[in-house]
């Protein structure tokens, strides 16, 4: 590979560039980028190959930092020239997005995704070449599990990876009721009902009941609660709810 500093006229976005179709400037982190361009940042080169049957160079890898210079009207960029083409340049430009902390949740899943289909040996492959753990990418490909609605709440930030990721290990049934809370506005609510969210949203309403099973009358008291419950077809935490009602009333 040969590093040099190439006009900004002479280089195109290369087919293998994954984000080669979104447009520039429209994200946030698009207009800091350009605002705030930094010495680093002149400093990381970007990757081209040059491509002899049109005599231009194909960006790989930087296309922002690319798109940030040129709007800064810049005639040249420090370059890495390579000639990586085809699937493993495709690979390189996708494990580049990969390690940007600004990429949605789904869109960097579904780059995995394409890493892992492009990859020799799948999820193995892709753990051994670029030193990503296993679960880590398989708690990535199972967001895209995700139902439509709950992908969209992953998408404007309601749900976070880590409950998605959770929402994911639930049985279906879970999934379901989850998107129907969504309709009630209840979907806060009913992830820490089914253990998806860590801890009770603001101005939630909660009563803590402690149960030390050493204790006779406790563990007693455990024990017909669940049993109860079970009658009803009920978890034993909605079972307590409806006693606590039917008395009150």
């Amino acid at each position: 590979m040969k590093l040099k500093n190439i006009p900004i006229s002479k280089i195109d976005i290369a087919e293998e560039n994954v984000r080669k179709e979104h447009a520039f400037g429209e994200d946030k982190s698009d207009k800091l980028i350009v605002d705030h361009l930094s010495k680093f940042d002149l400093l990381q080169p970007v990757v081209v190959r040059f491509d002899n049957e049109s005599q231009r160079y194909k960006l790989l890898i930087g296309r922002r930092r690319f798109f940030a210079l040129t709007s800064r009207g810049e005639k040249e960029i420090p370059a890495v020239v390579t000639e990586l083409e085809g699937a493993e340049a495709e690979a390189a430009s996708l494990f580049e997005n990969l390690i940007r902390k600004d990429l949605a949740p789904l869109e960097k899943a579904k780059m995995v995704k394409r890493l892992v289909e492009t990859t020799e040996s799948g999820i193995t492959g892709v753990s051994r070449k670029y030193g990503l753990p296993k679960s880590t990418i398989s708690e990535w490909l199972s967001i895209l599990e995700l139902p439509e609605k709950l992908a969209e709440k992953l998408d404007s930030g309601e749900i976070t990876l880590y409950e998605a990721i959770q929402i994911t290990r639930k049985p279906k049934a879970v999934q379901e009721r989850l998107v129907t809370a969504i309709a009630s506005g209840k979907l806060q609510e009913e992830m820490v009902r089914e253990g998806v969210k860590r801890g009770a949203p603001r101005g939630l309403l909660t009563i803590r009941l402690v149960f030390d099973p050493r204790k006779k009358f406790d563990k007693r008291l455990w024990d017909q609660l669940n049993e109860k419950a079970a009658e009803k077809g009920l978890e034993v935490t909605d079972y307590v709810r409806n006693v606590l009602s039917e008395h009150v009333h």
